[in-house]
């Protein structure tokens, strides 16, 4: 039959014909390109294991005899490994032998061609192998998406039970905090009033004693505006808990996007504080006051500017010895149809090769075990779920900016 009578229509695929004789992989090579599929030939084992390494394979066409051995085993082999069980494979033999054709489907083999090889039966059995794979491959796809919602619903349970545990510390903490800090500032006011006092009396003392009195009241002040000024920043990070408890769960209620940039700016480098980095880029902001309340999950929003600035500070400490060289911009905008957030960093930039891949789930530049790679597709996530979306500019060795968009 013809290429023009042959209604077997067929989605391209990826082919592999493992047979040691190189005209049978020349013809069937050249069979199955007219057709539109991407044939890759090995003339053995090991060849073909290499192809199946480096390649998602949709079909394999494998002969039953290579170089005097059975293939029988290798077929077996291919059928017990997780990673290539599910390729659906032809054979292709000489010997029209049913008790051997029986052996090869009961170890797993798709179907089975005899040579000489009909055109218009091996369109049919492809077409079939190709439509199975496919069919597989939905599948799998399928329960991956099921698995990330089931994750993504236990995720969401994990953050209202914690936003109850969150909302309950931060309440209890809160009232010795504020002691903390009106006892710092009324231990300020004393400070000052005790160096007046030494400084009137110094007349009646020596000057060391003079000396000695206003270098430990000077200590003493330096401590307690570190006490204030930790204070006031614990203060900080416990009222955006409070409000990020009060929204979890996914609802979403009427806020100050400038307040969650500022929040989480707070709270971002109080974390790297923590991690006993103290060395940290400026985040200068240019916060549009304009800017209305809209509804947002407080919580959510502040993850995907978190994720953003974070980055940002890696990019810009792997770029630059010197922190003062480093500069990271965040800066809001209110339009007619929606609010912008954009964050600029003049570090190293997203190079042309990745920069359709950076929002892919596990997608990383970084180190094996120092980011999972969730950052960004976590944060494109987010915003999707808020009706915005995000978008980003960049030159490779000189900036990047990305701009989320929340439309009113």
């Amino acid at each position: 039959m013809t290429e023009e009578n042959d209604n077997y229509t067929q989605k391209p695929a990826k082919i592999l014909i493992i047979d040691e004789h190189e005209g049978t992989r020349s013809l069937l090579k050249r069979r199955l390109s007219i057709y539109g599929h991407e044939v890759f030939p090995a003339a053995d084992y090991k060849q073909a294991l290499s192809e199946l390494s480096t390649k998602t394979i949709d079909v394999i066409f494998l002969n039953m005899f290579i170089a005097g051995e059975n293939s029988y085993n290798f077929l077996k082999r291919l059928k017990e490994n997780n990673s290539y069980r599910n390729i659906p494979i032809i054979m292709i033999s000489s010997d029209d032998d049913t008790d051997l054709i029986v052996k090869c489907i009961e170890a797993g083999a798709e179907d089975y061609l005899v040579k000489p090889l009909n055109q218009t039966l091996l369109r049919a059995r492809l077409a079939n192998c190709i439509a199975r794979k496919e069919a597989y491959d939905k599948e799998i796809a399928y329960l991956a998406k099921i698995e990330q919602g089931q994750k993504q619903i236990q995720a969401q349970e994990k953050m209202a039970s914690l936003g109850v545990l969150v909302s309950s510390i931060s309440q209890e903490l809160k009232n010795p905090l504020n002691f903390v800090i009106n006892f710092a500032q009324v231990s300020m006011e004393i400070c000052g009033e005790v160096v007046a006092k030494v400084n009137v009396e110094r007349d009646s003392m020596s000057p060391e004693l003079h000396k000695f009195l206003l270098n430990e009241l000077n200590r003493f002040q330096a401590n307690v505006d570190k006490i204030y000024e930790y204070g006031q920043t614990a203060d900080k990070i416990l009222r955006f808990m409070l409000d990020q408890s009060t929204t979890s769960g996914g609802k979403k209620y009427p806020y100050s996007i400038n307040r969650i940039v500022t929040q989480t700016i707070t709270l971002l480098m109080s974390t790297y504080k923590s991690n006993g980095i103290t060395t940290l880029p400026k985040i200068d902001t240019q916060l549009d006051e304009t800017i209305p309340h809209i509804p947002v999950s407080i919580q959510a929003v502040s993850k995907a500017i978190y994720n953003l600035l974070d980055n940002a500070v890696d990019s810009v400490n792997a770029k630059f010895k010197s922190i003062s060289d480093a500069h990271i911009t965040i800066k809001t905008e209110n339009t007619p149809s929606s609010i912008i957030i954009s964050i600029h960093d003049n570090g190293l930039g997203i190079s042309y090769e990745i920069k359709d891949k950076i929002f892919e789930p596990f997608f990383t530049t970084k180190q094996s075990g120092v980011k999972t790679g969730l950052g960004l597709s976590t944060a494109q996530e987010i915003i999707h779920e808020h009706n915005g979306n995000i978008s980003f500019e960049s030159v490779e060795g000189e900036y990047a900016e990305f701009k989320i968009t929340l439309h009113k």
